[in-house]
């Protein structure tokens, strides 16, 4: 039976005086839950501020990349078209994005047209941003939603570019099925995490290494990380079938910015390399699976993108949103009180935007490559240090 009554519990509440008849500890306990209710409030009152300042910073020439998604969006959902439905990525090689993402385009396209669609999903990524940051507050003991306010103040800025100025939906798809999976993972609940980086590669195929995630415990790991690939690959057969041309949408490239950490390793092609693709899933493959073999699977996010853009031809400021995410992810999954690493990935986006806006590629480019390699060196420094423990010693909480 309930303490009290409907009528007591809507009744004022004080603790200088119990009410006749209620013990003072469940009075004490009703006020506490209303202060808490009352600090959710304010505290979810500053976050979404604090979201809508920078979503009002980054609306300078905000939604850029988004016409690629209204293109692609309308196409799927326009089959009868001649370079429409499954010839989508055989006929738009361009469109480097996942199925997963065309589906979810199309859906928002469809539903509320070109025009709203940018207004729409702007609001939708930033929200997908403040869910992801809850999932990761997930991860350490403690008070979550002080940790969320202060985790999401951190991870705003960032992912503000991301969502808003360019727009990138494939790229919030695939943080946000990543951090669901790291805390699935986390949880020991290593099929539906398996699932969850699955989605996110079909989303965005950079997330592939991802699926060590899914390591967990030696019995069916195999079959785990199977069905992780399973599910990255499957979307896309249709369009395979549909058109065969489909399979040469990797050879799609992009420019070699001057500023990119790329030239630093003395690779100048104007264009990218055939083989940059292959080595950036290669690379994150080896970290990430070094990583879960060691324990320490919340590294696996933040090596996985810090070894995609260390070679990477392009130097856009929203590929630094999923570093800062990734970043959170160490911070809060060690217990830290303060998102030191994060804020650290957050203070390079703004030493990237002013050597940008200074025209300094020969300086970005060494810069960029030293802080990614900076980030590699200190994970595998960490991660060693936990290979190096007896099996007795890890923590039930990760991944043995």
């Amino acid at each position: 039976m309930s303490l009290f009554a409907p009528s007591s519990v809507n009744a004022p509440l004080t603790t200088d005086r119990p009410l006749a008849g209620y013990p003072r500890r469940a009075v004490l306990s009703v006020v506490d839950a209303r202060s808490s209710d009352d600090d959710r409030r304010v505290w979810a009152t500053v976050v979404v501020a604090w979201g809508l300042v920078w979503a009002f910073v980054s609306r300078i020439g905000g939604m850029y990349s988004w016409h690629y998604f209204i293109t692609g969006g309308q196409l799927l959902i326009h089959p009868e078209w001649s370079q429409g439905g499954l010839h989508l990525f055989a006929t738009h090689p361009e469109l480097q994005m996942g199925p997963l993402t065309m589906v979810v385009a199309a859906g928002v396209v469809g539903t509320v047209g070109p025009g709203l669609s940018s207004w729409i999903a702007g609001a939708l990524m930033l929200a997908l941003g403040a869910l992801d940051v809850w999932f990761l507050a997930l991860l350490a003991p403690g008070p979550r939603l002080r940790r969320w306010v202060v985790s999401a103040l951190v991870v705003i800025p960032a992912w503000s570019v991301l969502a808003v100025h360019y727009g990138h939906l494939d790229d919030v798809l695939a943080l946000s099925f990543m951090s669901a999976g790291l805390l699935l993972a986390r949880r020991r609940q290593s099929w539906p995490a398996a699932v969850a980086i699955g989605l996110a590669a079909a989303a965005k195929p950079w997330a592939l290494p991802m699926l060590f995630l899914a390591w967990g415990e030696r019995e069916h790991r195999v079959k785990r990380l199977t069905l992780g690939f399973v599910v990255s690959v499957l979307p896309w057969l249709p369009f395979i079938i549909g058109d065969p041309r489909t399979m040469h949408i990797s050879s799609f490239v992009i420019k070699n910015a001057a500023d990119s950490a790329l030239r630093v390793w003395g690779v100048t092609d104007p264009m990218t390399p055939w083989w940059c693709r292959f080595a950036q899933l290669g690379l994150g493959a080896l970290f990430a699976w070094y990583a879960a073999r060691a324990g320490r699977i919340e590294w696996i996010p933040l090596a996985v993108i810090a070894s995609r853009l260390v070679i990477d031809p392009g130097t856009y400021l929203y590929y630094t949103s999923g570093l800062v995410l990734a970043a959170l992810a160490v911070d809060l999954s060690g217990g830290r009180r303060r998102p030191r690493l994060a804020l650290v990935a957050s203070g390079w986006l703004f030493v990237d935007l002013v050597l940008k806006w200074l025209h300094l590629p020969l300086v970005a480019g060494p810069v960029r490559a030293a802080f990614l390699v900076g980030l590699l060196a200190l994970f595998v420094v960490v991660v060693s240090r936990r290979a190096t423990v007896s099996p007795r010693r890890v923590s039930p909480v990760g991944v043995r």
